[in-house]
């Protein structure tokens, strides 16, 4: 049945491909089957396609909305035209240069934007945009000033002139490259970690990625294709002036995005064929902003994930009936237990990890006070005590989300210093929070493979490219992730997006995405709470199954019943300090444990009985 299913997908696979190709024929076709009217707004569709597929990278993915992004157009145009008037350069060089000074300014835009965040991060993309305007306005020896720049040389080869048709065949097949770059992007590890870091930074940064490279990726290829659009618009015309790029155009561009659906690869061919086509057709040229105003209320409040995403929400409900259910690891793949570890195991009983004298003060409040103990290797160790006790912040302290004030950490018998979740992700200690924190726009599946970014991650180029070596690297992390899920015992559909998943089943894909980053130290929040009685034994077994692969083990877990089964040792927490370690008989048993959780009476009381 799995085989038939699995023709099924190859078939529909085919099938999109042919589609695809058939349109890309037909509009092909359109500089013989159009006047030159329409073949201009063809023309023109094309290129917002080429800068929006930068800016869905950029806000689809990375969720970074940039209201400048014309700027950035207008740099490679006025770059490429300078160059070639002044200097008569031709068009395939200009038009390089043009890219690349769009890159490095993109770049020192980025580094404010990504570290400012909120707010503050689209007032500087806005600020930017009018920056450029005014600068071309007033810079008459580069731009012309208001006038702008005329007679650019069209682009040339082997001595023949592109007219527009030419030009419209080009830019059309640029287009198309650039949506290929989209769509490849998508499906590799760096699609994953930018979605990741928008959707959950502190998720991601746990499993290792850094917010700033993957942002950063998305900000550079967006720039490239902004710069290219422009330095194309302004050779085909022949003409550019300041008026061209002004605020408006920034608003037309983030327009496309989110009416054709931010995030889906044919969003902005959706998006850029209504711009385009719409004010024309209802003769609203000058009430261009107004209408553009009011399909963007419209879009926000009917159709926030845009015409592409509101489709796919429709449509995925029913292709999911045909998708397998459960996926096996193929039997030639090594098994869960054998591909989680990248370390040998360390001998039981070491110590992993000693933690001595550790303090956190939240302003005037103590959380954590002179905190000292050792953690054995290839032990579950758990930290149990009232609520508010100081468990789940000795977890961010040790794992790097917060910072402690005093005290020191060794791991492995080297000192530890935790700068940050993502670099204390790399020295092998991962974690599952409190609330599930799994990504909601990417499937189970892709969740776990998020887990080994940091590990498997291939170059942006071959990403972009879909080399054979990146599709192997690709194949090898779905295998692996596959044997996680099998590992963890999940039997439903890999495919579906996380955000369909009961609750308990998100702790456990959890868990398996912070094992897809081998780790030798495993910290669990809470990982039973929402679990029903079945699903607590599966992960009862499933701990017991990583102790005996050498992984150590700090649980957090109000279930004592839990707890007393499955711990090694545990550690009492009352008001952010210590008051006991030993054996789960002992420290259950101990009257200061009793009096942390019930208080004196309750203590007095069971005495004298």
């Amino acid at each position: 049945m799995n085989q038939l299913i699995e023709k099924s997908f190859g078939y529909r696979t085919a099938a999109g491909w042919i589609a695809g190709l058939a349109a890309v024929g037909l509009l092909a076709a359109g500089p013989w089957m159009v006047d030159t009217y329409y073949l201009n707004l063809l023309f023109m569709i094309g290129i917002f396609v080429i800068t929006c597929t930068g800016m869905n990278i950029l806000i689809g993915y990375c969720g970074i909305v940039s209201i400048g992004h014309a700027g950035l157009m207008a740099v490679g145009a006025y770059m490429s035209s300078f160059l070639s008037t002044t200097y008569g350069l031709s068009f395939w060089t200009v038009a390089l240069i043009g890219m690349l000074v769009s890159l490095i300014i993109g770049s020192l835009i980025a580094i404010p934007t990504i570290r400012a965040g909120g707010v503050y991060l689209s007032m500087i993309t806005i600020a930017f945009g009018v920056v450029i305007h005014e600068v071309l306005i007033r810079w008459d020896g580069f731009s012309g000033g208001p006038l702008g720049i005329s007679g650019i040389a069209k682009p040339q080869v082997a001595g023949y002139t592109f007219d527009l048709k030419s030009m419209y065949i080009f830019v059309l097949a640029i287009a198309v490259i650039a949506l290929l770059i989209a769509r490849n992007l998508r499906r590799s590890s760096w699609g994953r970690a930018m979605i990741a870091t928008k959707e959950n930074e502190i998720a991601a940064a746990s499993l290792g990625i850094r917010k700033f490279t993957v942002q950063y990726a998305g900000f550079a290829i967006s720039s490239v294709l902004a710069g290219l659009s422009g330095a194309i618009y302004a050779h085909t015309n022949s003409f550019i002036s300041p008026d061209t790029y002004n605020f408006q155009t920034s608003v037309q561009l983030v327009l496309i995005v989110i009416l054709g659906g931010s995030g889906r690869v044919l969003g902005p061919v959706i998006g850029a064929a209504i711009i385009v086509f719409l004010p024309e057709v209802l003769d609203m040229e000058k009430l261009r902003m107004a209408l553009y105003g009011g399909i963007m209320f419209a879009v926000l409040f009917f159709l926030p994930k845009g015409i592409a995403g509101t489709v796919a929400g429709w449509v995925a409900p029913q292709l999911s009936r045909f998708a397998p259910k459960s996926q096996k690891a193929s039997s030639s793949t090594a098994s869960g237990e054998e591909i989680m570890f990248s370390a040998p195991a360390q001998a039981k009983d070491k110590e992993l990890l000693v933690l001595e004298g550790i303090n956190k003060y939240f302003g005037g409040l103590h959380a954590l006070k002179d905190v000292s103990f050792s953690v054995a290797a290839g032990t579950i160790h758990s930290l149990v005590g009232p609520n508010g006790a100081g468990k789940t912040t000795l977890l961010n302290v040790i794992s790097g989300l917060y910072s402690s004030e005093q005290g020191s950490f060794k791991l492995h018998g080297e000192k530890l210093v935790p700068r940050s979740l993502s670099a204390v992700a790399q020295l092998g200690i991962a974690r599952t929070f409190q609330h599930s924190r799994l990504f909601k726009e990417l499937s189970v599946l892709e969740n776990i493979m998020t887990g080994m970014t940091k590990r498997e991650r291939s170059g942006l180029g071959a990403s972009l490219l879909r080399t054979p070596k990146q599709l192997r690297s690709e194949r090898q992390m779905e295998a692996r992730s596959h044997a996680l899920l099998d590992l963890i015992g999940y039997e439903g559909d890999r495919h579906m997006p996380a955000s369909q998943l009961p609750y308990g089943h998100q702790r456990m894909v959890e868990i398996a995405r912070a094992l897809a980053t081998s780790p030798s130290l495993l910290l669990l929040d809470e990982p039973a709470a929402g679990m029903t009685a079945t699903e607590i034994e599966q992960l009862e077994n499933l701990l017991r199954k990583l102790v005996s692969h050498g992984v150590t083990v700090i649980l957090i877990e109000h279930h004592m019943d839990f707890v007393q089964r499955v711990s090694d040792t545990v550690t009492v927490l009352d008001f952010g300090r210590v008051i006991g370690t030993g054996s789960p008989e002992q420290m259950l048993s101990d009257p200061r444990v009793i009096q942390a959780y019930l208080g004196g009476e309750e203590v007095a009381a069971s005495a004298e009985h």
